[in-house]
């Protein structure tokens, strides 16, 4: 199924008088250095990750320079002008139904997005969430798989209601747990999808969650949606794909606000 944007009015992002101006044009332009224009084009743009299967989508464009990227420092929170509440709402409206034909289209089971201290990649995600209510949402501090642990003890959840039972009936199989914890720590790096699976709902600690069993069920199998607000390298959405496809899902699709394009398209 093609994706299609529904027909917006173009305004533009631009900095007038130290302040972010979300302003109403009357003709349809690309963005420049200077100001990012907000035409929801026809499509989204889609972007090929390397190393990575799946498809990004990202619904505005923008050209790197100083000027851009105050911008979009600014809407994130941290850069050096204001931005009008009232204006960021209405452009933020519209970001959700241009979002709307995507999000229908990969009908995801599970959000992720960046923990972030940016909060516009929580409101670009809170506008996607309306659209798919029935989709849970999280962020991707459940899905850490670098390990800074010389211990493998406290990775060991002996709080877990099963764990007494299962210790006391299978030494042999808690002296093999410890040991694959201890293999793969020296490794650098600890994947769920190498656990036997009956041992994943004792480890924690490496992942905010504690049961690493219920975090594995949320997305093998399901749709998930990666999310974020700016695709520049496309690093960071690769890297969450990338971990995201050890947990074996149906599918990863990731969506972006703003995209970096070398000129006007």
């Amino acid at each position: 199924m093609a994706i299609t944007f529904k027909e917006f009015l173009l305004e533009s992002i631009s900095i007038v008088n130290d302040k972010i101006q979300i302003s109403k044009q009357s003709y349809r332009a690309g963005s420049t250095k200077d100001e990012i224009s907000t035409y929801f084009k026809n499509q989204p743009y889609v972007t090929s990750i390397k190393g990575v299967d799946a498809e990004v989508y990202s619904i505005l464009n923008y050209i790197s320079s100083e000027v851009s990227t105050d911008i979009l420092k600014s809407l994130k929170g941290s850069g050096p002008y204001k931005v009008d509440d009232r204006q960021f709402s209405h452009f933020m409206e519209q970001v959700k139904a241009a979002a709307a034909g995507i999000v229908r289209k990969v009908k995801p089971d599970i959000i992720i997005y960046p923990k972030s201290r940016s909060p516009l990649v929580k409101q670009f995600v809170d506008e996607i969430a309306k659209n798919y209510p029935s989709a849970e949402v999280l962020t991707d501090s459940f899905i850490k798989s670098v390990l800074n642990a010389e211990d493998i003890e406290p990775l060991i959840n002996t709080k877990h209601p099963d764990w007494e039972k299962f210790a006391e009936s299978n030494p042999k199989a808690v002296k093999q747990l410890k040991q694959q914890l201890k293999n793969l720590i020296s490794g650098g790096e600890l994947e769920l999808k190498k656990f036997y699976k009956p041992y994943t709902k004792f480890i924690k600690n490496f992942i905010e969650i504690k049961d690493a069993y219920e975090v594995l069920d949320k997305v093998m199998g399901r749709n998930v949606l990666v999310v974020d607000d700016i695709l520049s390298s496309g690093s960071t959405m690769g890297e969450m794909i990338r971990q995201l496809s050890d947990f074996e899902p149906n599918e990863i699709t990731g969506l972006t606000l703003f995209k970096y394009t070398s000129a006007s398209k």
